[in-house]
């Protein structure tokens, strides 16, 4: 008797290992406990990956309500604008792609407007040329307000379709989307929160802003500050938010938050 009692604890003992190896324990708030098959862990993670998207992966939806830039619905998207980052081929350690951002944003720009394109090694040497040029106009090529900025497209590529506008509201970056004219927007690099900047991000920024999604309140950027900037989305309360003009030097203090943009459209 006494080994049929053994050999029955022994069948218990065995089956219970199993059984917590296969249903392990998750410690849920307030101590409640919930037993998950093995796998299903993982999946109750938060998404840290950030939200990407170029022009072919953009909801069908959005594109339909898009088409050339035209609006339906509040959603609006600028086909066919060439992408790179300030960084073309990673050099992130030379000085003038660190502070390229601006450079960047008119290279992408220029493109889009002549149709011409973009290869990293045409964006490489635009971009040196680009602050090659500011160096001798400003004597440094760290930091370009939207104002100089907006000249700078004027007086190196010959732009005359561009203009510049302060103290915006969102619905003015959402309104000019709509008619089919690119937007550029000066930010606080911090308060973008983009996970794939080098952190805490810089303080000073500028990005191309070629889309609304209205459904998902989401505008689309290509933002040179990363090498997966190309359709980037933010929240367009975190852009809106970001969005701060700065002075054309090394870094100067910023007083003052200023809200402006340049709007540049097509001849």
């Amino acid at each position: 008797m006494g080994r049929k009692l053994l050999l029955i604890l022994f069948v218990i003992v065995v089956v219970s290992g199993v059984a917590i190896r296969r249903f392990p324990t998750v410690f849920l708030h307030g101590g409640e406990e919930k037993p998950v098959k093995s796998g299903d862990i993982a999946s109750q993670e938060p998404n840290t990956q950030p939200t990407i998207v170029s022009e072919k992966e953009v909801s069908a939806d959005l594109k339909e309500s898009a088409q050339g830039g035209s609006a339906l619905g509040g959603s609006s998207l600028i086909e066919n604008v060439p992408f790179t980052v300030q960084a073309p081929f990673g050099e992130w350690d030379v000085v003038t792609f660190q502070d390229g951002c601006e450079e960047a944003a008119l290279v992408m720009v220029a493109h889009w407007l002549s149709g011409k394109p973009l290869t990293r090694e045409i964006a490489k040497k635009e971009i040196m040329d680009l602050a090659g040029f500011e160096d001798k106009k400003y004597g440094q090529s760290i930091d370009t307000s939207a104002e100089d900025t907006q000249k700078l497209l004027m007086e190196y590529y010959g732009v005359t379709t561009s203009e510049l506008r302060t103290d915006i509201l969102m619905t003015d970056i959402q309104e000019t989307l709509a008619i089919g004219a690119i937007v550029i927007v000066p930010a606080d690099g911090r308060k973008l929160m983009n996970p794939n900047y080098k952190q805490p991000g810089p303080t000073t920024h500028m990005l191309v802003v070629i889309g609304y999604d209205a459904g998902k309140k989401e505008f689309i950027a290509n933002d040179s500050g990363t090498r997966k900037g190309q359709g980037y989305r933010y929240k367009e309360d975190i852009l809106y938010e970001a969005i701060r003009n700065y002075p054309t030097g090394d870094h100067l203090p910023i007083r003052g938050i200023h809200k402006d943009m340049i709007v540049v459209s097509k001849p």
